[in-house]
């Protein structure tokens, strides 16, 4: 039996790691986290989704799991002279995570941020001031004040709602039978021919590779993604019309909501 447990490695490219600690904010004070802890940014070999963990390093387990998508930095808390303290924030929501950095020397603290910051590709707002910032910006949006209106009505809209239905996995609308039968349309295995690796580009590797647990896996991922505040960043991503989030109406359910958006775009109507 080994004595020391070896630290866990994702399956995928690990862009940045660093060791740092948690710390809680309860919307009027911050706290430490004691703990031992460590920062990993990844992207994952199977679903090729980019992660942001927060591993226990006492315990060897991930404690946070977030999937970012171009709308995550870093940044120094200034006023804090007595440590190392960093700010994560998320231009598609106003979600704050507070971190102490636990690296013994703080001379690879600016490079550390830089090397995050540009792995996500964030396009980091200007700070203001005399005040707060801005609404957060969809990526890709620029300053387009009737996007980022979109954006905060949808986030105020899932504040709003009091007990809901469980959210709908995308393994449930995307099941295995669905996706077989996509096989009978020539013009769908076509282009999902130039899509998978050289290896799956013949139609029984496009069946193979549509009935696989790596893509099941893809879909639990990303099932993460849409029924969290990254619907907006999703959609700016995907080239969807973003007003089908603000017209959606209160409590309809994300997948719903991209489906809905994914039909209207390729010509389907979008009535069901």
């Amino acid at each position: 039996m080994a004595l020391f447990q070896q630290p866990t490695r994702p399956n995928g490219l690990v862009h940045c790691e660093f060791k740092a600690g948690r710390m809680d904010w309860d919307g009027t004070k911050v706290t430490a986290d004691k703990r031992k802890g460590k920062v990993l940014l990844y992207t994952s070999e199977e679903e090729q989704l980019t992660h942001f963990q927060w591993h226990d390093r006492e315990k060897n387990e991930v404690v946070t799991d977030l999937i970012v998508i171009n709308d995550a930095y870093f940044e120094k808390i200034e006023k804090v002279k007595d440590g190392r303290v960093y700010l994560l924030r998320f231009t598609s929501s106003d979600k704050k995570l507070f971190f102490w950095m636990q690296e013994p020397k703080d001379d690879r603290d600016v490079e550390l941020m830089k090397k995050f910051n540009e792995a996500v590709g964030a396009t980091i707002p200007e700070k203001k001031a005399g005040g707060s910032s801005a609404a957060p910006a969809v990526p890709g949006a620029g300053n387009d004040p009737a996007l980022n209106a979109i954006l905060q009505q949808f986030l105020q809209s899932q504040g709003q709602q009091g007990p809901r239905a469980d959210p709908i996995p995308l393994q449930a609308v995307l099941t295995p039978e669905t996706l077989q039968s996509l096989m009978s349309d020539e013009a769908a295995v076509a282009e999902m021919q130039s899509l998978v690796p050289d290896s799956h580009k013949s139609s029984e590797g496009v069946r193979e590779a549509l009935g696989s647990p790596q893509l099941q896996q893809s879909l639990r991922a990303l099932t993460q993604a849409v029924h969290s505040d990254q619907l907006p960043v999703l959609f700016a991503s995907l080239g969807l019309d973003p007003a089908e989030i603000a017209s959606a109406p209160p409590g309809t359910d994300a997948v719903e909501i991209l489906c809905r958006a994914m039909e209207k775009k390729m010509g389907g109507g979008g009535s069901a």
